[in-house]
């Protein structure tokens, strides 16, 4: 029997976590009905970001992603606002996949 590799989505940096933290400050659970939905919003909303800009994966920048949508998130849902920093990437060297000046946090711009 021949072996099938499946592919996998590597967009799993941030946005999961993403997910977690509205779950953990909602309280959800599996059964609830708001908070579960906000949860998974949440999720979709990080994966937006990614997908917006494209690949090649890069962890740093899906995850700086995540945490931006994470903090808006909680302001349109939760009524609470969060601080964020200029972001800039202090990576690209150490990433041959580095997108540049597609990427918003390139140190180039």
């Amino acid at each position: 029997m021949q072996r099938v590799s499946r592919p996998r989505n590597k967009h799993n940096c941030g946005c999961l976590s993403a997910g977690m933290y509205v779950s953990i400050v909602t309280g959800s659970t599996p059964l609830a009905n708001e908070a579960w939905g906000l949860s998974n919003k949440m999720t979709s909303s990080a994966l937006s970001a990614i997908g917006d800009i494209g690949g090649p994966r890069c962890c740093k920048r899906d995850s700086y992603l995540a945490i931006i949508k994470a903090a808006e998130f909680t302001k349109a849902h939760l009524g609470i606002e969060m601080e964020i920093e200029s972001i800039t990437c202090l990576h690209s060297a150490q990433n041959n996949q580095c997108i540049g000046k597609r990427c918003p946090f390139n140190q180039q711009l």
